[in-house]
């Protein structure tokens, strides 16, 4: 039996560099993806595509929105430092009673592109911004769980680093 069940997103806030931006209907949050080498051999049965856990591909972040105010600062050229917070509803099973949990993204990018959209009645003209992702954090109750850095060489999971390994073999 499951201790605790998240059950949705009760209220989200985006600043972007300590500017609120309010009408913000959704984060895309960036795609994780290590590169992968396939590998062969006599005697596999089958290929292996084995991942580069010391690496990572491209990140993206994307920021839907309705034009609210501050969105006019999302398209700004050059770089922009991220801090959204989340509050989600959790539900702690065996104890029965409903609750909340903190959770807070941060991210240092890079404006890629706007998405205008389209003119139609009944549409609040919203936009699309798109990102490219220097620095990714994620932070969970007050515990950082996520560090990606891409210009540092960064990547930690759960407190693990799992660069540093490869450079203390550098030594």
């Amino acid at each position: 039996m499951p201790k605790k069940v998240y059950c949705n997103v009760v209220k989200h806030r985006l600043l972007d560099n300590k500017k609120e931006i309010e009408d913000v209907t959704k984060v895309g949050l960036p795609t994780i993806a290590h590169p992968t080498t396939t590998v062969k051999s006599s005697g596999m049965v089958a290929d292996v595509d084995m991942p580069d856990t010391t690496h990572l591909d491209a990140m993206e972040l994307t920021v839907y929105h309705n034009n609210g105010v501050n969105c006019r600062y999302l398209s700004d050229p050059g770089k922009h430092n991220f801090d959204m917070r989340v509050a989600r509803q959790q539900y702690n099973v065996p104890k029965g009673e409903l609750g909340a949990e903190g959770f807070k993204v941060r991210a240092i990018a890079v404006h890629v592109k706007t998405e205008k959209g389209d003119v139609e009645s009944g549409n609040p003209l919203g936009y699309t911004e798109r990102y490219s992702v220097l620095r990714y954090e994620e932070e969970q109750n007050g515990e950082v769980i996520t560090v990606i850095d891409a210009m540092a060489g960064i990547l930690k999971w759960n407190g693990k680093d799992y660069t540093s390994d490869v450079d203390n073999l550098l030594k």
